[in-house]
């Protein structure tokens, strides 16, 4: 059996004064989610642990069953989206300009962390900076557009190092420090210095460019998410299935690179006619012999992000309503084994935030899940949604355990015990994997 996950990013969230106390996946009119739960077995997932809140490439990173030590972090995967080569050795951060102004005791307050709509003047700064040599180390900047592109570090650089965008306005720019867990201390601290130091530069470099009065100064350029290049095994090999993405944001088709899916790009502003083209698209990867296809669409996570519980229920009645191109072109295939979930709760709702105020964070509840088809165990849940899930069959998983749930439920998992080839593996083996014994 072939198997089409769904992820909707960012779906759960948490109650709303204004949805009378419910979430907006509660609130929202779901006929087709709810049937797909209605006709499946359900539960609650977190791809770490209760209360950690994630971003979607180390929750899928968790979910595709990779040690969390061997997340390369988002900076190395956004530069593989890119097309950018990753030299062995090579540190890559994501770097996005900003605006910030000065305050007392050296200190810089963070104006604006996205700069939209001046691509004429980023790319003319981008080239001030483009290149920078301190301490032995090289520093690179290639910008991507949209006012972000990541910095290469290169000459025996540490990826062990902090951010220094601090994810948020309430917190000035933050120094880049060694991390305590720092395989080589003076290499990491080294490291770090030179980062500061660069940073020092552009923002002098940006600061007496001058900028097109269009809003704040670009004057600085926060960074984060320091990794080395990624080394992953095949998806393939991990799971014996060939496997498809129709990723929907930028770093999430980097790690499905990585991961050595094929991947395919499709844009659509529309919630609902998005998620009918990509169920489209799915349809005819299966047929093609894809085994298993990843669907990602990015909605609602926009509306959770400026906090607008109301917009986000009326996204996912969107997504609701594209749904039907499930129902009349995969529901009907007996081989088919449908996960419909998300990678983390980003909420709408903040104790501290005002309605329509962007928030960068995600929170750390856990996250409905339904699968459907085959010989699942079909439970009582009637509905699609955070707390109709908790009372499912499927209970409470972990990343770890998501994979080997899916392959069960598409008959694909090998007894555990059995050792049928050198390297373990859950999936039974296809005859070309294993070693067949001659008469001698």
């Amino acid at each position: 059996m072939r198997i089409l996950l769904i992820i909707f990013d960012g779906l759960a969230d948490r109650p709303a004064p204004e949805l009378q106390g419910k979430t907006p996946l509660e609130a929202a009119h779901t006929p087709n989610l709810d049937r797909l739960a209605a006709e499946g077995i359900n539960g609650l997932l977190h791809p770490k642990s209760p209360g950690y809140p994630l971003g979607s490439p180390l929750a899928l990173h968790l979910m595709f069953g990779y040690p969390e030590g061997d997340f390369p972090d988002r900076g190395p995967l956004l530069a593989s989206a890119r097309r950018l080569s990753i030299a062995p050795g090579d540190v890559v951060l994501a770097a996005r300009f900003a605006s910030v102004e000065n305050q007392p005791e050296g200190r810089l307050r963070l104006v604006q962390r996205f700069i939209r709509g001046r691509e004429e003047e980023c790319r003319r700064l981008a080239a001030t900076i483009a290149k920078r040599e301190i301490d032995g180390l090289t520093f690179r900047y290639v910008y991507a557009g949209n006012g972000d592109g990541n910095l290469f570090i290169s000459g025996g650089a540490s990826f062990q190092i902090t951010d220094t965008d601090p994810l948020g306005l309430d917190l000035p720019v933050l120094s880049a420090q060694p991390r305590s867990e720092a395989s080589e201390s003076p290499v990491a601290k080294r490291s770090a210095d030179a980062l500061n130091r660069y940073l020092s530069w552009a923002h002098s470099q940006l600061s007496t460019k001058g900028t097109s009065g269009d809003g704040p100064p670009i004057n600085f350029l926060i960074t984060k998410w320091a990794g080395p290049k990624p080394h992953y095994e095949p998806f393939a090999e991990r799971w014996g299935m060939r496997a498809a993405s129709l990723p929907d944001e930028e770093v999430v088709s980097g790690l499905m690179l990585e991961l050595g899916f094929h991947v395919e790009q499709i844009e659509d502003a529309d919630p609902e006619n998005d998620l009918r083209r990509r169920l489209t698209r799915a349809a005819e990867l299966l047929d093609d012999g894809s085994e298993f296809v990843h669907l990602h669409s990015k909605y609602p996570d926009p509306m959770s992000h400026d906090n607008e519980p109301l917009r986000v229920r009326d996204a996912i009645v969107a997504l609701d309503t594209g749904m039907e191109t499930y129902w009349q072109l995969l529901a009907p295939d007996p081989d088919l084994i449908t996960v419909l979930t998300t990678d983390h709760t980003t909420p709408s709702v903040w104790r501290h935030h005002s309605r329509a105020q962007f928030s960068d964070q995600h929170s750390g509840e856990e996250v409905p899940l339904a699968i459907r088809g085959g010989n699942v165990r079909v439970d009582a849940v009637k509905e699609f949604g955070e707390r109709a899930a908790a009372s499912g069959a499927l209970g409470h998983l972990r990343g770890e355990d998501f994979m080997p749930v899916l392959l069960n439920a598409a008959e694909r998992a090998n007894m555990w015990e059995t050792r049928p080839t050198p390297t373990r593996r859950l999936y039974r083996p296809h005859p070309n994997q294993i070693e067949p014994f001659r008469l001698t």
